[in-house]
C-alpha cells in the first residue's frame, strides 16, 4: 500500500523531530509499503502542502501522529486536537482517504481521541510492531476493529528512517535530535499516563548505530526520549559502557527518577557526554528514602559536573502548606541548578489521581477547566495552591521557576 505519514506538530519552543514516525517508517518499508513522510512543522500553509502531496503521491491510507493533546500547563494552555482534527477531516472529506491516528497523545483515551478527531483507526501504544498487521486487515476489506493495541518486542531491532526530516531546520530553530534506549515505564506515579506501561529495552548497539548516524553528519547534541533513563540500572550502565567505547564527541540530556542509580552510572554518564539531568519528582505520599535518593542523586550529578534540574509536581489532595514549605527548604539546601515547580495537575480519565478527586466532593472547588468533558480530553486541572503566594514565597531565589512563567523545555532553557 501507499502510506502517507503526517506530523502535524508545529510547536516551535523548541521544535521536536517526529522520532516515532521515523521508527514507524522503517517498519512500513520493511513490510513492503510505499512510504512518504510529510513533516508540517515548518510549513505555514498546511492545507496547501497536504493538497499538493496527496495529489502527487496518491496514498491509499494516511497516518497522523498525536504527540500531545495539549501543552499540559494550565497557564496559557495550548490545545492541539482542533488543528489536528482539521487535518484529519481534510484527508477524509476532501481527499477521501482513511486515516490512522497514533502517538503518545492517545494514552489520554484512545476511543475518545479517535472520536474527537473523526479518524478511522487508532493505535494505542508503539505502532512499529502492529502497523503492518493493521494495514493487512484494511487491505483485506473485512471489518477492522477501530482501536489497536500497539506493541514493541524487547530487544527487537529499532531501525529508523530519518531522510524525510529536514534536521538542519530543527537545529537552526533550537531543536535537537532524540533517541530511545527503551519504551514504557514501570513507575506508579498516580498523575502519569505512562505509568505501569510495558517496558521493552533496546539493544545498545542498535541505539548507538542511530547516534553515530547523526554524529557522522556533524550533529553532536541529543536528548533522550525515554520516560526515565534509569528505568533499570543494569541496562543504563550497559548502554553507557557501550557508548563510552565508541568515543563519540556528543552531549546528551536525560530524564531520571529518584531510584536505580550508583556512582558508576553517574561517572559513565559524565564520560559519555551527559550535560543535563532532569530529575522528575513529586510530593505525593513519599517516604524518607525517596527524599534521601533525590538528595544523593543531586549530589552525584553535582560532584560529576553534570547540571541537574528538578521538575517538581506538588499540591496533591490532602497536602498542606507545611509540606510544600518543607520541600522548598529541601531544594534550597541542596541547590540544584533549577527547580521547576508545577502546582496544576493535569487530570485524565484513566488516572488514579482523577479517581481520588472524583470520590471527594470537598475537592471539586479546586478543579479548573473543562469540567464537563466526559473523556477529559479538553484541558482540566486540579490546583489547591495559590500561585501568587508561591511566586512571592520563592521570588528571592532565582533557582526556582514556577511553571507558566516561561515556555520551553529544560534542554533549551537551562
Amino acid at each position: 500500500m501507499k502510506v502517507l505519514l503526517i506530523n502535524p506538530n508545529r510547536v516551535l519552543l523548541p521544535p521536536v523531530p517526529p522520532i516515532g514516525l521515523e521508527y514507524l517508517s522503517a517498519s512500513l518499508v520493511k513490510g513492503g509499503h510505499d512510504l512518504r513522510l510529510l513533516d508540517l512543522t515548518f510549513h505555514n500553509d498546511v492545507v496547501e502542502v497536504i493538497d499538493e502531496v496527496v495529489s502527487a503521491f496518491m496514498p491509499d491510507i494516511c497516518g497522523v501522529t498525536v504527540r500531545n493533546v495539549d501543552s499540559v500547563l494550565f497557564h496559557d494552555n495550548e490545545f492541539y486536537l482542533d488543528s489536528i482534527r482539521d487535518i484529519v477531516q481534510l484527508l477524509r472529506i476532501k481527499h477521501c482517504r482513511k486515516v490512522i491516528i497514533g502517538g503518545s497523545g492517545l494514552m489520554v483515551s484512545p476511543e475518545g481521541v479517535l472520536d474527537y478527531l473523526g479518524a478511522d483507526y487508532a493505535v494505542a501504544g508503539p505502532a512499529e510492531g502492529i502497523i503492518n498487521e493493521l494495514l493487512a486487515a484494511v487491505r483485506s476489506g473485512y471489518a477492522v476493529k477501530r482501536v489497536w493495541k500497539g506493541l514493541f518486542l524487547p530487544y527487537s531491532s529499532c531501525s529508523r528512517i530519518t531522510s524525510d526530516i529536514a534536521y538542519q531546520k530543527y537545529y537552526d530553530s533550537g531543536g535537537i535530535a532524540g533517541f530511545e534506549t527503551h519504551k514504557g515505564c514501570s513507575s506508579s506515579c498516580i498523575y502519569c499516563l505512562e505509568a505501569h506501561t510495558p517496558v521493552a529495552y533496546k539493544q545498545p548497539d542498535d541505539v548507538i548505530r542511530e547516534i553515530r548516524g547523526f554524529v557522522e553528519t556533524g550533529h553532536s547534541h541529543f536528548h533522550l526520549c525515554d520516560a526515565e533513563f534509569n528505568e533499570d540500572l543494569d541496562h543504563a550502565i550497559e548502554f553507557c559502557s557501550a557508548l563510552r567505547k565508541e568515543n563519540m564527541n556528543m552531549q546528551w540530556a536525560v530524564y531520571m527518577k529518584p531510584a536505580n542509580y550508583n556512582q558508576k552510572l553517574f561517572r559513565l554518564m559524565k564520560e559519555t557526554g551527559v550535560n543535563l539531568i532532569t530529575l522528575t519528582m513529586d510530593s505525593f505520599k513519599k517516604c524518607p528514602l525517596y527524599w534521601a535518593d533525590a538528595e544523593k542523586m543531586i549530589f552525584s550529578a553535582q560532584s560529576n559536573g553534570i547540571r541537574i534540574v528538578v521538575d517538581f509536581l506538588t499540591g496533591f489532595p490532602y497536602e498542606d502548606g507545611n509540606l510544600l514549605s518543607w520541600c522548598l527548604d529541601f531544594f534550597q539546601r541542596l541547590q540544584p541548578d533549577r527547580v521547576n515547580i508545577n502546582t496544576f495537575i493535569r487530570l485524565y480519565k484513566p488516572l488514579m489521581i482523577t479517581k481520588i478527586i472524583e470520590r471527594d466532593e470537598a475537592l471539586r472547588p479546586y478543579i479548573h477547566g473543562s469540567v464537563n468533558s466526559k473523556e477529559m480530553i479538553l484541558p482540566i486541572f486540579y490546583n489547591q495552591i495559590d500561585s501568587g503566594w508561591l511566586r512571592e514565597h520563592v521570588s528571592a531565589d532565582k533557582m526556582f521557576n514556577v511553571e507558566g512563567d516561561e515556555k520551553g523545555v529544560n534542554y533549551s532553557r537551562s
